[in-house]
């Protein structure tokens, strides 16, 4: 069973009307034939919904957008043909318009899920669930709703605080040394510790070191704490600027 959440209410614009008589148009992102295939029969056994797009690359999905005006996109993040925090963010930089983003998420992979959900998604689907769940999604997020599945929901009321400490004062992050402050920027952008350690051109265990040293001084637990917090902290920077 899926989680809804109300989202702020966006204007309709022309190309909207369609969704108002209850039809929603959908882009699909998926370099795999099988994964299209998949969604294209979930869509057509679906009343209401139509897929007006396939793309197989990143690049092929910002003119279908531009050119069919999708009201929902399906994003399949199993597809190792891209990176799916970045495809959000070259999405999230075309403010022309509102389209919904349903990632078709891997049941092992939730932590990159919440980050998906920071950087703009609207919904998430396991890939292991029943067909009939992502077409809900895909309504759903058209209509201005966020959908999560139970685990991540889960998880997202741990982060707002029910079973997580009390988040960081202001200034524990001037208590990172140089090194750390460098490794933290990294972490967040969601990089393993074994990219960390490239990118770098350190040890991995010298990187597991320095994460456990951080997380200990922001007074979190995880990476995904990590990541609200810092994107917490941004929030609180912009406000004060």
């Amino acid at each position: 069973m899926l989680t809804h959440k109300a989202l702020p209410k966006f204007s309709r614009t022309e190309d909207e009307d369609h969704l108002h008589h209850g039809e929603v148009k959908v882009a699909i992102l998926a370099s795999r034939a099988l994964t299209r295939v998949a969604l294209r029969t979930v869509m057509a056994d679906a009343p209401g919904l139509r897929i007006v797009a396939e793309a197989t690359t990143p690049y092929q999905l910002n003119h279908a957008v531009a050119a069919r005006r999708p009201h929902t996109l399906l994003l399949d993040d199993a597809d190792p043909a891209w990176d799916t925090a970045e495809v959000l963010r070259g999405l999230r930089e075309d403010t022309g318009r509102r389209m919904g983003v349903v990632i078709l998420a891997d049941a092992g992979a939730l932590d990159d899920a919440l980050t998906y959900l920071c950087e703009g998604a609207d919904g998430v689907v396991l890939n292991d669930g029943a067909p009939a769940e992502v077409a809900t999604a895909v309504r759903a997020v058209a209509e201005g709703h966020a959908v999560v599945p139970p685990p991540l929901a889960r998880r997202l009321v741990d982060l707002l605080g029910v079973r997580m400490p009390a988040m960081p004062a202001r200034d524990q992050l001037d208590t990172l040394t140089t090194r750390e402050q460098e490794i933290f920027e990294l972490v967040i952008k969601g990089m393993s510790n074994q990219e960390v350690a490239d990118t770098l051109v350190l040890s991995e265990r010298t990187i597991k070191f320095h994460v456990s040293n951080l997380l200990r001084k922001l007074g979190v637990r995880n990476r995904t704490q990590a990541i609200v917090y810092a994107r917490d902290r941004r929030l609180l920077r912009s406000t004060a600027s």
